[in-house]
């Protein structure tokens, strides 16, 4: 119950757009695999991918590509 309602509300801090999401995925996930914060570089993209099934089936085909598992979900 609570992860529906969480769901509902929203991301706590910011989120950006499924424009922005497309535009910084490739950097985010080069960053993720680097080792460096991909958050930091590109503040409520991590928000974003939790709450777009889009975006996230995107973002888990990059780190497919790479060689990494991606979320579950």
């Amino acid at each position: 119950m609570a992860d529906l309602l969480a769901r509902l509300l929203g991301p706590k801090g910011p989120e950006i757009g499924c424009d922005a999401c497309f535009d910084e995925l490739d950097r985010f996930v080069e960053l993720e695999l680097s080792g460096a914060d991909p958050e930091a570089a590109v503040p409520g993209m991590r928000a974003h991918l939790e709450g777009c099934p889009t975006c996230r089936e995107d973002y888990a085909s990059l780190l497919a590509l790479a060689g990494k598992p991606g979320p579950s979900g």
